[in-house]
């Protein structure tokens, strides 16, 4: 599960985090009752009539194929149940109340369009696997990236910084917000709908649909609804891709791996999804204007995944991993698993970035292991790459997840701390001071006793260079040491030390 005091740190983070619909609010108090009354709820949704007017056309469009015509709102939750009327209520209210003008962060159409497309694919995906699912599906289908939307709202500017750095890395989303935010679209949205009231079985898939994998602990339910999420993702990416083969063959591929594979054709399933938004989208007031031939184009990457071997295809999803895999490398410390200088720097200089663009506080923290030299002299050069593990990962257990750790040279570590003024970062330091001085380190059955001693620097919001904030952490770092080491020390930039 994820980190419960990271997911609600996002409040924090974000001012005005979107709220449902006046309406959508009103009906989700009216279902959640012990006995839901459906003339209550009739009657809520009444007095809205475009809403009633946009249920009442969806239920008669081919996306149901019902036999007779539903003319009220009662009739259609008598006929279809008040579970598929309550979630297309819902969906409606959505599209309609996060309609924000004046953000371009985002193109809104878009983002429904894909929507729209997700949920029609959820749908059609739990009709095959589990049919008991099919209308919650299509609400969560229509839900699984409103979390990009909250973000483009809630923090238009930097989101744009975040979907401009994506479309460069060839549409790596969720590496550029964990690096330009700190959190994810799945993590906000996991964080809206709970606060929305929503139960567990629908913000916990939504909070792992790009990653169904990391999921545990869940109840079965959870789970499967977490896989259909990412296979309606997958077809929504399938769509938008100028070439389907890729996505053709990971939808493909995760079908076997979640066992699927007998239960329907991701082609002929992907056709229906294509016939359906064609008569939906209009529906809920959605342009869909694509003059290509998906028919023929699904045909054509069934036919080339065809041609590959299982083997070729398994190379071909783990492609995009390796890369990111080998990216990684070049930035991480061998021995100590986590980042090394040249990542250190690449990072440093995004966050200045960032930080002066947006008048943010940023703040660097550079710690030394105190008297290193005796412990490789005392208990031998592997003893002292223990410790050097060893304080690796005390330091980095006592950071937020959007904080950097480096391994900067010899038993010198590096600390970024976005959002975080000096004096913040201070407590930080003093904390992890506490830590590495209370941690017991054994090697081979001797005890090793460490102490460090820390060195902060900031950029408040003005104009600083890299060097600038090093030599101060630096600075204060040597003052510390000075000053009888196992000390924090903090300097201002004239170079004073602040108490």
């Amino acid at each position: 599960m994820k980190d419960t005091q990271a997911i609600n740190s996002i409040a924090g983070k974000i001012e005005n985090l979107p709220t449902l619909p006046g309406i959508a609010i009103k009906l989700l108090q009216a279902v959640q009752k012990n006995e839901p009354n459906i003339s209550e709820i009739g009657e809520i949704l009444s007095k809205d009539v475009a809403l009633t007017a946009k249920i009442l056309k969806l239920v008669n469009s081919s996306f149901y194929s019902l036999s007779s015509r539903i003319t009220t709102v009662d009739h259609a939750i008598k006929l279809l149940g008040l579970n598929t009327v309550k979630n297309l209520a819902l969906g409606f209210s959505l599209i309609t109340g996060f309609q924000k003008k004046g953000v371009k962060a985002i193109d809104y159409s878009r983002f429904w369009k894909d929507s729209l497309v997700g949920a029609i694919a959820a749908r059609l995906l739990a009709k095959k696997i589990q049919p008991a699912l099919c209308d919650d599906a299509f609400f969560m289908g229509l839900l699984e990236n409103i979390g990009s939307l909250a973000l483009a709202c809630c923090l238009p500017e930097q989101y744009s910084v975040v979907l401009s750095e994506a479309t460069k890395d060839g549409g790596k989303w969720l590496q550029a917000e964990n690096q330009f935010l700190g959190f994810n679209h799945m993590e906000v949205g996991e964080y809206l709908i709970k606060s929305w009231g929503l139960p567990e079985t629908f913000y916990v898939p939504i909070g792992y649909h790009h990653c169904p994998q990391k999921i545990s602990g869940n109840s079965l339910d959870c789970q499967i609804r977490t896989k259909l999420l990412h296979l309606s993702a997958l077809y929504i990416d399938m769509f938008n891709a100028p070439d389907m083969s890729l996505p053709f063959g990971a939808i493909d591929h995760f079908i076997k791996e979640y066992g699927y594979k007998d239960k329907f054709d991701p082609g002929v399933l992907g056709k229906e999804v294509h016939a359906q938004a064609q008569d939906v989208l209009p529906i809920f007031d959605i342009q869909f204007k694509d003059d290509r031939d998906y028919a023929d184009l699904l045909d054509k990457a069934k036919a080339e995944m065809a041609k590959l071997s299982v083997e070729m295809i398994n190379e071909l999803l783990e492609k995009n991993k390796e890369i990111e895999f080998l990216r990684e490398q070049t930035t991480i410390d061998s021995m100590t698993s986590i980042h090394n200088y040249k990542g250190f720097c690449e990072f440093l200089s995004r966050e200045l970035s960032r930080a002066k663009r947006y008048k943010r506080p940023l703040s660097l923290i550079f710690a030394d292991i105190d008297h290193f030299k005796l412990v490789n002299d005392t208990f031998g050069h592997l003893a002292g790459d223990c410790a050097l593990k060893a304080v690796a990962i005390c330091l980095k257990n006592g950071l937020r997840e959007a904080d950097y750790l480096a391994r900067y040279g010899g038993e010198e570590f590096a600390i970024i701390l976005p959002e975080s003024n000096i004096e913040s970062a201070f407590l930080v330091a003093e904390r992890l001071r506490e830590k590495i001085k209370s941690q017991n380190i054994v090697y081979k059955g001797k005890a090793i006793s460490l102490t460090m001693s820390f060195g902060v620097g900031c950029m408040p919001n003005q104009d600083l260079s890299s060097d600038s904030l090093i030599k101060m952490a630096d600075d204060a770092l040597y003052k510390a040491k000075a000053q009888g080491r196992n000390r924090c020390c903090m300097l201002d930039r004239g170079g004073n030390e602040c108490s």
